[in-house]
């Protein structure tokens, strides 16, 4: 993934973002809390993250390079992307290895969790050439592994991260014609 494709993205989910806040979020009952895409990462943070991470997949690193985090609560039951101070201090421990997810796989794949719903849903993308993005949802989680089954718990929501990405834009965008909440 390039600057320009994910500054493109970065555009295009604030201007969804922006009609649903218009057309579906302004006849609830409430405030909306604040809604954030971005500011992208300092090279700084960026050299912590790979520092810290250094099996932390190129597209991922480029995501948070170009974008940033992103902060969609009041979308459909909220939508994050994580700040790469969060990725690399709250969601890993100092073994030095990532974590995995196990059953209902045969064999276990690294991953490094990077977003969440609002609904206690986990975003976690394969390291290395796999790139494949899951959703955690009640798994369970003992010592560095995320164990579900076949039919709850981990399920695959994109081949990449370019296809969550994609996804996630068009999760923000039907919400923002009529406030149809749908997963990703």
């Amino acid at each position: 993934m390039d600057e320009q494709r994910l500054t493109y993205w970065a555009e295009a989910i604030e201007a969804a973002v922006e009609r649903a806040l218009r057309d579906v979020v302004s006849r609830y009952p409430f405030e909306p809390d604040e809604h954030t895409v971005g500011a992208p990462a300092s090279e700084s943070d960026l050299a912590a993250l790979r520092q810290r991470l250094p099996w932390i997949p190129d597209d991922l690193l480029a995501v948070v390079r170009w974008v940033g985090e992103v902060s969609l609560p009041d979308i459909a039951n909220g939508y994050f992307m994580f700040s790469p101070s969060y990725i690399q201090g709250v969601l890993y421990h100092d073994d030095g290895i990532p974590d995995r997810i196990g059953e209902p796989f045969d064999e276990d794949v690294d991953v490094v969790i990077f977003g969440a719903d609002g609904g206690g849903a986990l975003y976690a993308v394969a390291v290395g050439d796999i790139g494949t993005v899951y959703r955690l949802r009640e798994c369970g989680y003992e010592q560095g592994i995320y164990s579900g089954s076949a039919d709850f718990g981990v399920t695959v929501v994109a081949e990449d991260l370019d296809g969550f990405l994609d996804a996630l834009l068009a999760v923000v965008a039907a919400f923002a014609v009529n406030g149809r909440i749908t997963d990703l």
